[in-house]
């Protein structure tokens, strides 16, 4: 598996301008997100499976997985063009978000108002680039969230991905 995005301690800010998000940021030991065009690059040539860790301020976690994980270029602005079925034990909150582009907080729109990057739909399901926020315990209070889980912001979650093999 190859990790994508990490949060763990709020070390990091995740309230990045469109450039930091396509080329990346963050320390690989610790918080960071790999950057768009990587992950672009990454699943162009064949998808890829999708491993999304959750771990919450009271030690329960949870998983997520999804098949043929596949994001556009940057003129489709990154968007969250494929995904498959999924499986695991936090329900899945990723969904809605296919085929979403993603958005930054200088673009304006839920990204300003959640002060994160990410593949937006009204506002959304999950946010896992959210603010690290251990008070987030309200459906609107912004936080890194997996709302089919819970309404609490998450402690730790994890993105990671593999080539899909036949």
């Amino acid at each position: 598996w190859t990790v994508i995005q990490r949060r763990m301690d709020g070390s990091v800010d995740f309230n990045r301008n469109w450039t930091e998000y396509r080329e990346g940021f963050g320390d690989l030991r610790g918080e960071f997100f790999i950057g768009l065009e990587k992950l672009h690059l990454i699943t162009k040539s064949q998808p890829h499976d999708l491993y999304i860790y959750l771990k919450n301020f009271q030690g329960e976690h949870r998983y997520n997985a999804y098949d043929n994980f596949i994001i556009g270029n940057e003129t489709e602005l990154y968007q969250l063009k494929y995904m498959d079925d999924y499986y695991g034990t936090a329900r899945d909150a990723l969904r809605r978000h296919k085929y979403m582009e993603f958005s930054t907080p200088d673009r304006g729109g839920c990204a300003e108002i959640f002060q994160s990057g990410w593949w937006f739909h009204s506002c959304y399901d999950s946010n896992l680039n959210g603010i690290y926020n251990e008070n987030a315990r309200k459906i609107d209070e912004p936080g890194v969230k997996w709302h089919s889980w819970t309404d609490n912001s998450l402690k730790f979650v994890q993105m990671m991905i593999r080539p899909k093999y036949k």
